[in-house]
């Protein structure tokens, strides 16, 4: 673990303005930072306006921190604001440069014998099918025995080059074949793909959900995805552990990826969820702010 962790505060607000009162809204919140082996939880809250009528904290499925939350009075606006102060220490010294992909994969349609933790990350989820077109792209950067570190950062290189990040080119519910086919979308869409071309491989890999940190150097272009929530992957190595690999922006996940939360997929750790009585058309507005201390 490195000597000398980054030390970063970050502000997560959502807000929403429904076209009509909300009598009623039942809420689940992953907006809190995850304690790791690279990263320590300094201070954590989360505030809600209005207050809610009832809230509780707990462990999702995954030993995600969340909170549900629950309003039965009018409102026709909702605040909810995290406020999180981390450290994150560095993680590529500790990675095994010599592990050759191939060691611990086991192929789609085989008997997983390993621990369910594993094998749930190998098979298909709700947004992550096994797509033939995925797993035929991330091949080609895995051809037999090549060291897992060196394939992986050519899986994330080549599809920050040939993948366009594009708000407007899809939704939260796009498939995976159409993103593959469009070659555009957002930070979610890129670790979906990336997912399935892994776990097509063998691989065990899960949904990472968090922030980036957009420091920009003088005339370098700013990284995608930052100022707001980010995903990236994370794929398993027997010797090195979880290697963190961000495709929207070609580079591994160190000091600059703060982490919230992981799953199969998005809709395992969505940011923020409800269930309304009421609103109308709505749509959130988030912001996020992140200091390095």
């Amino acid at each position: 673990m490195s000597p000398a962790p980054v030390r970063y505060k970050v502000v997560h607000e959502t807000r929403y303005a429904y076209e009509h009162p909300v009598s009623s809204g039942r809420h689940l919140a992953h907006l809190s930072p995850r304690e790791t082996t690279w990263q320590k939880i300094l201070s954590h809250r989360i505030e809600l306006s209005p207050e809610a009528t009832e809230q509780s904290w707990a462990s999702d499925y995954f030993g995600n921190r969340t909170l549900r939350f629950t309003h039965e009075s009018m409102h026709r606006e909702l605040l909810v604001r995290a406020d999180s102060e981390v450290s994150v220490y560095g993680q590529l010294a500790g990675w095994d440069p010599e592990v050759p992909w191939d060691r611990d994969a086991t192929p789609p349609g085989t008997r997983l014998g390993d621990d369910p933790a594993l094998a749930e990350f190998r098979i298909p989820s709700p947004h992550v099918p096994l797509l033939a077109a995925a797993t035929d792209y991330a091949r080609k950067s895995f051809p037999a025995g090549r060291p897992l570190v060196a394939a992986l950062q050519e899986l994330t290189l080549r599809i920050r080059e040939d993948f366009v990040y594009d708000p407007l080119a899809t939704t939260i519910s796009t498939p995976v074949a159409e993103v593959e086919a469009k070659r555009r979308g957002v930070c979610q869409d890129f670790a979906h793909f990336m997912l399935s071309g892994l776990r097509g491989l063998g691989l065990p890999a899960r949904y990472m959900s968090g922030y980036i940190i957009n420091e920009r150097v003088p005339g370098a272009p700013a990284l995608q995805g930052a100022d707001t929530s980010h995903a990236w992957v994370a794929a398993r190595c027997p010797v090195s552990g979880w290697i963190g690999c961000d495709p929207t922006n070609g580079k591994f996940a160190d000091t600059e990826f703060i982490t919230l939360s992981w799953g199969r997929d998005f809709s395992d750790i969505t940011p923020l969820r409800g269930v309304l009585l009421g609103a109308g058309t709505h749509v959130p507005r988030v912001a996020v702010r992140i200091t390095r201390q």
